[in-house]
């Protein structure tokens, strides 16, 4: 049914035909720029760089799977009215973004290509040796998508992002400089609190249900032992999680970290059997209200938290 109703808005949105077309092409100034994003860590990253030149709207809540969001009827309208559609790619969000970019028939987005921030990414990890689907569902051939957990993300995207406002909007290319050094200085502030949480979680051991905490748990020096999935996207099967609870016991690892989407009971028992407890943590900011910054911020204490460690007192940084 639903995939009707977003047939039929297609149809009645009557989008022009696509033009051609490999770099981003100046737009009118006056009205902000609409700007569409697949997760909230880009949301926020896009008004952090541009201001009020932008008016973002985001598709995921914030909980979900990334790997395969539901869409609905007025995620279609946004993105076929959409200046700019900015994602995260390196097949993150394989599953549902080419399908709505068709079906939105947007000139303007097909025209340029939406902003795909995760090319370029020289920290890739996980890349897989052979795309059989044998190996698992979420096999991505690029590597490891789930690059918003890095420290890194936040001034990597925004100079990419800046970069394609800059070409869309070069008449406010000084306003987006200087957004974007604001930024990375309230980012390096930030920084220093997660590097001394570094210090404390470096050596640590965990289990990931699903390996979406690849980047932060290896910026962090946490040394990633296992995966209740047996292959990206495969629910543990009984034997899996006794071989996994065993190994854990052996080499006393105590903590299985878990995103609020995968099924919660599962890791618990498994943390169970193992001796160790299952800690939840967000994977990406939450769309009301929520910055990259503050996400960022939450998962450093969730770390701290699932071993009892404490940093000291200081000042809000945000």
């Amino acid at each position: 049914m639903l995939t009707r109703r977003i047939l039929l808005l297609a149809t009645l949105i009557g989008a022009t035909p696509l033009v051609s077309g490999a770099s981003a092409l100046p737009v009118d100034g006056g009205d902000p720029l609409n700007v569409v994003t697949t997760i909230p860590d880009l949301a926020d990253i896009v008004r952090e760089v541009g201001g009020d030149e932008v008016k973002v709207r985001c598709v995921a809540k914030g909980r979900e799977n990334l790997h395969s969001v539901r869409l609905r009827p007025s995620h279609l309208v946004m993105t076929a009215r959409a200046d700019l559609f900015v994602q995260v790619g390196l097949a993150l969000e394989h599953g549902w973004v080419p399908g709505l970019l068709e079906s939105a028939r947007n000139s303007k987005i097909m025209r340029d290509g939406p902003l795909n921030v995760g090319t370029g990414w020289p920290k890739l990890v996980e890349i897989p040796v052979t795309l059989d689907r044998r190996a698992g569902v979420d096999i991505h051939p690029l590597g490891n998508p789930h690059i918003n957990m890095h420290p890194d993300f936040g001034s990597f995207a925004g100079r990419k992002i800046r970069d394609r406002l800059k070409a869309m909007r070069p008449e406010q290319a000084g306003k987006f400089d200087k957004n974007l050094a604001a930024y990375e200085k309230r980012i390096a502030a930030h920084r220093k609190r997660w590097a001394e949480a570094a210090k404390l979680l470096k050596g640590r051991k965990v289990v990931q249900y699903h390996k979406e905490f690849s980047y932060l748990c290896g910026a962090n020096g946490i040394l990633m032992v296992g995966a209740l999935e047996p292959q990206p996207g495969v629910p543990p099967t009984p034997g899996h999680l006794a071989q996994i609870t065993k190994g854990m016991r052996e080499l006393g690892v105590t903590v299985i970290l878990h995103g609020p989407w995968t099924p919660g009971r599962v890791a618990e028992d498994a943390a169970k059997r193992a001796g160790a407890k299952a800690v939840e943590l967000p994977v990406m900011t939450q769309r009301d209200g929520g910055t990259w910054l503050g996400f960022m911020d939450r998962l450093h204490e969730g770390l701290l938290g699932a071993w009892d460690l404490e940093l000291e007192e200081r000042e809000d940084q945000d």
